[in-house]
């Protein structure tokens, strides 16, 4: 059942890229109608991409969705209530994500597929791309196109921002664990090391002092095991994430170019007001990933400062020696990258709304001439 879905949805996801390119190919569009019909075009063709990254990486997928899985549960039993808490308090904000992800789309699908009925009566206009026969009169081809570019367009959204929120929602969950490990270390303390007033056996305060160096060494060593896990883990996701992120990038920028253009230089009401509420979907798509990223890069270099405030002047040369290990590991950054070429941060977002306003401004110059 599975595999029929997924192949119905490819099917009509390139039979509404296969009509735009027709009607582009062998229709009298104009600059303004190729580029109303180009933003849908992009999105799908992006969705399809990003579907064919999972049917070639499934297991992948799945091993991802796995490992998550037991690096979240494995620091609920060191961490106890606050790793519940925060699990929770993630969940909460993947889920209201998730939630708004849908109303949007729906929103977008509100907006575009009644808009040619409304804007447009009698015409026979499509809501995307249009066919460059008007002979209808065999087979009710308008009624078919209608419905599959509707259909297929709304399907191919929800599978590419699903793919979004997937792997917001895991580095929304690795951000937690970097939060627990920062907790974790601030925490280390020497409890055990110092003397009650009561005692004046000095030989009992070195036992004693003894004891509380070990112990705070092996929690010291069960972070920087876990932070070594939390590296691994990230590395995966990486190689995971980094085709479908590059993916995104590339198709949200020239979606956003060609709104903006549409946006500007229609004179059709209609047309302007789809783009301008078309225009958050491919923009929040480049930042879903670069917000994300960027919290946990942030959340990894806090490591070093959360190790040094640890209480360690009076901790034993081992302990010190170890902790120096964590300072300097820490300062490395940990970056995702799309395409294993552009940090995904949001100094990268900024680079790729400037790229979408230079193709906006030369296709601007294009149209004037």
């Amino acid at each position: 059942l599975a595999c029929a879905y997924i192949g119905a949805v490819l099917l009509a996801s390139l039979a509404n890229m296969a009509e735009a390119a027709l009607g582009i190919a062998f229709g009298e569009a104009s600059m303004d109608e190729i580029t109303l019909v180009l933003p849908n075009t992009l999105t799908t063709a992006c969705g399809v991409v990003k579907l064919g990254f999972f049917l070639r990486d499934h297991r992948r997928y799945y091993a991802l969705v796995r490992r998550t899985e037991r690096l979240v549960m494995s620091h609920e039993e060191l961490a106890g209530g606050a790793a519940e808490a925060c699990a929770r308090d993630v969940s909460r904000r993947v889920r209201a994500f998730a939630l708004f992800v849908v109303a949007l789309i729906c929103v977008q699908g509100a907006v575009w597929c009644p808009m040619p009925l409304i804007a447009y009566p009698g015409e026979r206009k499509l809501p995307f791309g249009q066919l460059p026969s008007t002979n209808y009169t065999q087979v009710p081809v308008y009624e078919l196109s209608y419905v599959l570019q509707c259909m297929s367009s709304f399907t191919i959204a929800n599978v590419t921002l699903g793919f979004d929120c997937l792997f917001m929602g895991i580095m929304e969950f690795l951000g937690a664990q970097l939060d627990l490990l920062t907790l974790r270390l601030r925490s280390l303390r020497l409890d055990a090391a110092l003397c009650t007033t009561g005692q004046k056996d000095g030989r009992g305060c070195a036992v004693q002092a003894t004891k509380g160096h070990d112990s705070a060494h092996r929690e010291l060593c069960l972070c920087i095991e876990r932070h070594q896990e939390i590296i691994r883990f990230t590395r995966y996701l990486e190689e995971t994430m980094s085709p479908v992120a590059m993916t995104q990038f590339m198709f949200s920028v020239l979606s956003v170019c060609v709104l903006l253009f549409q946006a500007t230089y229609s004179d059709d009401f209609s047309a302007v007001f789809r783009c301008v509420a078309f225009l958050p979907l491919p923009g929040g798509q480049m930042y879903i990933y670069c917000w994300a990223a960027h919290r946990i890069t942030e959340k990894a270099e806090a490591l070093s400062m959360a190790a040094y405030s640890c209480q360690w002047v009076e901790s034993s040369q081992c302990f010190k020696r170890s902790l120096a290990i964590v300072i300097l590991r820490a300062q490395q950054q940990l970056v995702i990258t799309a395409g294993h070429l552009y940090p995904v941060n949001r100094t990268t977002f900024v680079s790729l709304v400037n790229a979408s306003y230079s193709y906006y401004a030369l296709l601007g110059q294009i149209n004037k001439r």
